[in-house]
């Protein structure tokens, strides 16, 4: 279904409510939020500065940079994973804290990246749907093909008593 524009509406139905221009201009509150201290779970369907989480699809219609494109396809494919019950969430008020769960919903807040090639990136950490602007320059080569690779870092809580 990556490559399936046309199917994305099938497997995602929700896409269609927030296709619209008034639930993409909530994430202007994302992407100040993403700059200023953590993305905003509540609006899970933007994916701050990098724009929207859907459709989850391989398609990105208006590119800026092919960094943050990379980085929009990788917070894709992550959310797409987190549906699909292949990534397990630990941290919540109301279980208990070392037991894992299914979420169909990413919570952006609790991951960070690190790019690992073609420049490896190995001093920073970077804040999901966070602008790239601050650190993509020397990291797009000309010869890359946009083929670019990063480390998910998702923050876990477990307590030893």
């Amino acid at each position: 279904m990556w490559m399936g524009d046309n199917l994305a509406p099938f497997t995602n139905p929700e896409a269609l409510l927030f296709g619209n221009s008034i639930a993409q201009l909530a994430c202007t509150a994302d992407a100040i939020a993403s700059e200023s201290r953590l993305p905003l779970d509540a609006l899970f369907w933007c994916a701050g500065s990098h724009g929207s989480m859907y459709p989850f699809t391989g398609t990105i219609y208006s590119e800026s940079s092919d960094i943050n494109s990379a980085l929009l396809l990788t917070e894709r494919m992550n959310f797409t994973l987190n549906r699909q019950g292949m990534i397990w969430d630990t941290i919540d008020e109301n279980k208990a804290v070392c037991q894992e769960y299914p979420t169909v919903i990413m919570p952006k807040s609790r991951y960070r990246y690190q790019m690992v090639n073609p420049v490896p990136d190995a001093n920073q950490c970077h804040r999901t749907c966070r602008s790239v602007i601050r650190w993509q320059t020397g990291k797009e080569m000309p010869n890359t093909k946009k083929n670019y690779g990063y480390l998910l870092w998702k923050k876990r809580n477990f307590v030893l008593l």
